[in-house]
């Protein structure tokens, strides 16, 4: 009876000694797993700062090209110049001339705009 009592606790100490080996070896996998998803979280971060400070300097430039004084800079560099009177032509809407007359245009089946 004693060499049956012995064989069990051998067979549990080793299914503990293996089972201990196995939550070691995934408690080391999952440390790699958050290790690295925070250095991806990181680099995404990084990122997305370099892209709004891109965007907030890509709306300055925008802002700063279509101020009037380099609109009106850029017009006399390419030999432009204001509208004298009767120089402009207004066109008549073939549906109509007015806002109303738009949505006339537009609900008309089979045109697209």
């Amino acid at each position: 009876m004693s060499q049956t009592s012995s064989s069990g606790w051998l067979l549990l100490l080793v299914l503990s000694l293996l089972f201990s080996l196995v939550m070691g070896l995934a408690l080391v996998w999952l440390s790699i797993e958050r290790t690295d998803m925070a250095f991806t979280i990181r680099q995404l971060r990084g990122q997305l700062e370099e892209r709004i400070v891109l965007k907030a300097k890509l709306e300055i430039e925008r802002d700063r090209l279509l101020s009037p004084h380099i609109l009106g800079r850029k017009a006399e560099e390419l030999g432009m110049r204001e509208a004298r009177p009767g120089q402009i032509r207004k066109l008549p809407d073939p549906v109509g001339d007015s806002p109303a007359g738009w949505e006339k245009k537009s609900e008309q089946p089979g045109r697209s705009h």
